[in-house]
């Protein structure tokens, strides 16, 4: 017997709001294989995430993989062709472990509060 894996409904919640005429995209739950294509759906939209700066709040992740690793790194990509950035904001624990270890701190403005990132 094969069990599906849990509907992406369940694993991720994403929010979308604007601060200060920057877009803020609030991310909880899981990020994985199986829910990391709504978040690109998301970062992807030019009306959801316009501006000159998307600010993503990781600080609710409690896991990230590869795969949103990828889609984190796509974005800023098609951002910063759109004249555009992305700030994550991400506080001292495993998921800012994952993105040192792959050298996205070097790579993404990282801070610890929404405020910080849309300063």
């Amino acid at each position: 017997m094969t069990t599906a894996p849990p509907s992406d409904e369940t694993m991720i919640r994403i929010e979308v709001r604007k601060d200060s005429g920057q877009t803020v995209v609030e991310v909880g739950g899981e990020l994985d294989v199986f829910t990391s294509a709504r978040l690109r759906t998301v970062l992807f939209d030019p009306v959801l995430c316009d501006g000159p700066r998307v600010v993503v709040d990781l600080t609710e992740v409690t896991f990230m993989d590869s795969t949103s690793i990828g889609v984190l790194v796509a974005a800023r990509r098609w951002h910063v062709s759109r004249d555009a950035e992305i700030r994550l904001v991400c506080v001292p624990g495993p998921v800012l472990k994952v993105l040192g270890l792959v050298m996205l701190d070097k790579v993404f403005g990282i801070y610890e509060t929404v405020e910080d990132a849309t300063a």
